[in-house]
């Protein structure tokens, strides 16, 4: 068996490598715009140290995290005896991006005034992250035991629809006249299967949203000149004069936001792999995570405040025909373009509404391959899956809308406006219901406990169910759902909610016990399916 994995020829490029590594990087590059835009334009930081640090840290932690993807994808293809396998992508984690910006980095800074302190803290953050993300990885065969994969696929779906296709269209029909050519010129070439012999589908379709972008006036010159001004060459090198005590002690304040974001990327993690595996590529979450943590510190102590994951999407980029080395491609550019100031030049050419679609094409092959490996008993549980994180997608938007409200109100001279606070009541006069909020919150975790009860519910297994809900207790006791960040009885009326309906499934399996072994109540080995109302049998005359 060893020799012949030592004989197998695992290719460095496959046709589908450039595809890949194209939807790949702009889906971690965008987020990298969005950074500069804020560390220079908010806490008023250095261009030398965000281009010369910051950047070309968060460049050096991508490439450690997508090497590391490829030599892991190809230990798995030799340990397999598979050389067509996929590698998982990966990159700048999404919202544990917008959450480190937004949530820790600029409040600091608007609280010391100091952008070093602030940039400081968000890599200590990233240090508490990656230790308890360790503790996970040591948890993970015992979680992966008794979560239904039904709800990681149902909870996959939702976080796909919601954050890899709907927020991009939102963002990307800003400039309609380059997203949607350019998005269907992509659905022509995969959803229709129209090949090309020498050209990439990608760079077809990016390439002629890049024109109309710059024929239609959405891209300039101006910003094209302006950008060249970050030209350079920079090293990483460690910062570790940036942490001390002062910003662990202030980042030890966001403890239980950085433990909330942790549950979700490994959970993340756990949906990619679940991919992977629906395409008989087995991953191991143990090592993918244990991977993450070594990458993740080492990115931290060279001063990169972002933590890096892996990626939804891999049934794409399966379908494309990549292999295992688009990750390390990816990395690589995101190296080059860090590492020279070149980051600026790039955006400034190709417009981020070009670059979106290789996004949605990846939530909609995500989504498309979930209901294609769920048996269709189970289809009501992953609907649930679908709806619930679209909750903080749409409440996200209305917390951006009132804060744009009141910089607005301040803006045209209303000094009161920076006072104003915005309750749960007024959202419900508005016709936006409180249940919202707490939907909205830990979405990845409710949907995880809810799909998983329906599950058990479908399959009758009513104390698996009792216990599911227990734990919806526990989380929600301790603030990793319905609550805002992690604290003690950080729900309490969802927490004894989920105890009482526990409760519930505990005397209901009791019941199911004691019943006749033909009751209902009892677990079948097979259920039933649900008759089809347009498919009838022939009956033989």
């Amino acid at each position: 068996m060893n020799s012949n994995q030592q004989q197998i020829s695992i290719p460095w490029v496959k046709s589908g490598d450039f595809d890949a590594t194209i939807g790949v990087f702009f889906d971690g590059f965008t987020k990298i715009l969005v950074g500069v835009s804020v560390l220079v334009g908010v806490l008023k930081m250095p261009q030398e140290i965000v281009f010369g640090k910051i950047v070309v840290a968060i460049g050096f932690a991508a490439f450690l995290m997508l090497l590391f993807s490829t030599l892991y994808a190809r230990h798995q293809a030799r340990k397999t005896g598979n050389p067509n396998i996929t590698a998982l992508p990966g990159g700048i984690s999404g919202g544990t991006f917008f959450v480190w910006l937004n949530a820790i980095i600029v409040p600091v800074y608007f609280s010391t005034g100091d952008a070093i302190t602030a940039w400081g803290v968000g890599v200590a953050a990233s240090l508490l992250y990656s230790a308890f993300m360790l503790i996970c990885a040591f948890a993970i065969n015992f979680i992966l035991r008794y979560v239904p994969k039904e709800a990681l696929m149902g909870a996959l779906v939702g976080g796909s629809l919601a954050w890899l296709v709907l927020a991009s269209l939102g963002q990307g029909f800003a400039t309609p006249w380059v997203i949607v050519p350019t998005l269907f010129v992509l659905f022509v070439f995969y959803f229709g299967r129209v090949n090309l012999k020498r050209l990439s589908p990608a760079f077809v379709a990016i390439a002629l949203g890049t024109m109309i972008a710059w024929v239609t006036g959405v891209m300039g010159v101006a910003g094209l000149q302006e950008s060249f001004q970050t030209v350079g060459f920079y090293v990483p090198f460690p910062q570790f004069g940036i942490l001390n005590g002062q910003v662990f002690g202030i980042a030890l304040t966001y403890l239980p936001l950085v433990v909330a974001f942790v549950f979700a990327d490994v959970t993340a993690v756990m949906q990619s792999v679940e991919q992977a595996l629906q395409s008989d590529e087995n991953y191991e979450v143990r090592t993918c995570l244990l991977g993450l943590c070594g990458t993740n510190i080492l990115g931290s102590l060279f001063g990169n405040p972002f933590p890096m994951n892996f990626y939804w999407g891999h049934p794409a980029w399966k379908k494309a025909q990549a292999g295992t080395s688009y990750p390390l491609f990816t990395g690589i550019i995101y190296l080059l373009l860090c590492a020279t100031g070149l980051v600026a030049i790039a955006t400034a050419i190709i417009p981020v509404g070009a670059t979106l679609v290789m996004l949605i094409y990846a939530g909609i092959c995500t989504g498309a391959q979930s209901f294609e490996v769920i048996h269709k008993k189970y289809y009501p549980a992953v609907i649930v899956g679908v709806g619930i994180p679209l909750f903080e997608l749409i409440w996200g938007k209305i917390g951006s809308a009132v804060s744009a409200a009141k910089n607005a109100a301040l803006t045209a001279g209303f000094a009161g406006a920076s006072d104003l606070n915005v309750t749960l009541s007024d959202y419900a006069n508005a016709g936006i219901p409180s249940g919202f909020e707490s939907l909205a919150q830990g979405s990845m975790c409710v949907a995880l406990i809810y799909v998983s009860a329906i599950v058990f519910i479908i399959d009758r297994k009513w104390l698996n169910t009792g216990v599911t809900f227990l734990v919806g207790a526990g989380c929600s006791f301790f603030g990793l759902m319905h609550a805002p960040s992690v604290m003690i009885n950080a729900a309490p009326t969802f927490s004894m909610l989920y105890v009482v309906m526990a409760l519930f499934f505990f005397v209901l399996a009791f019941a199911a016990k004691k019943a006749d072994p033909d009751s209902s109540l009892r677990p079948e080995a097979e259920m039933h399916e649900v008759p089809q109302v347009m498919e009838k049998e022939e009956v033989p005359v």
